[in-house]
């Protein structure tokens, strides 16, 4: 079975709206609606975990979780003070379930769409732990003090990670076990597994699947939905 987590439990500060991000209006639909409503299609995806900030339950309640009526969300729960720490309590809720696998997702990547769910698919059952992200189009410059630069890195080698990132159940519950008794805080779920020395396959992303974290974010994905609905 194919559990996703859903990680929706930030603040969105940098889009400077006293509505949480997740719930900003996408053509007028909540941002973490548009999201859910790709899962929630999906053949591959059983069961839904939404992990959200306590403090928003009542907006996720009436503007989503009711108002959509989503078959697949079986269950919200509250996540921590970190991403990684709502990663470990959406996980924590299926760990029973080893042999699984499981979906995890930002909740503000709402142009996600089911080609990159069905190579997730493919790569977690194959390789056990697959990253969705993108090859680097852009010269990359390393700067030691952010003023002068030490090096230009080879792009050929360097990808941007997306999510979602997908991991047999037990694996990455492990990972998230060992990270939080060693006390490594990691910026992305994968980072918890290659430091188990466990390899990590990466499956194409795509340039769609943008993260909405600043107003001209909100905008592009305004522009690429009405695209896609032409």
């Amino acid at each position: 079975m194919f559990f996703a987590i859903i990680v929706a439990a930030g603040r969105g500060e940098r889009v400077n709206s006293v509505t949480p991000k997740q719930y900003l209006p996408l053509l007028g639909k909540p941002i973490l609606a548009h999201t859910l409503d790709i899962f929630e299609k999906s053949p591959w995806i059983g069961e839904i975990i939404v992990v959200i900030n306590p403090l928003h339950e009542e907006i996720f309640k009436k503007e989503v979780w009711e108002r959509y009526g989503y078959r697949k969300v079986k269950k919200y729960i509250s996540g921590g003070e970190t991403r990684q720490e709502s990663v470990y309590g959406g996980v924590r809720e299926v760990k029973n379930r080893g042999d699984d696998f499981v979906l995890i997702h930002d909740g503000v990547r709402p142009l996600v769409d089911e080609k990159i769910l069905e190579r997730c698919v493919e790569g977690v059952i194959k390789f056990e732990a697959v990253c969705c992200a993108m090859p680097c189009v852009d010269t990359i410059k390393c700067s030691l003090n952010g003023e002068v630069i030490d090096e230009t890195l080879d792009r050929q080698k360097i990808w941007r990670a997306q999510t979602p990132q997908a991991f047999r159940i037990s694996l990455i519950w492990e990972a998230l076990e060992r990270a939080k008794e060693e006390g490594f805080q990691g910026t992305d779920d994968s980072s918890l597994v290659e430091r188990m020395g466990k390899p990590v396959r990466l499956v194409l992303g795509s340039e769609d699947n943008l993260k909405i974290t600043t107003p001209q974010d909100l905008i592009l994905a305004e522009e690429l939905l009405r695209w896609r609905k032409k």
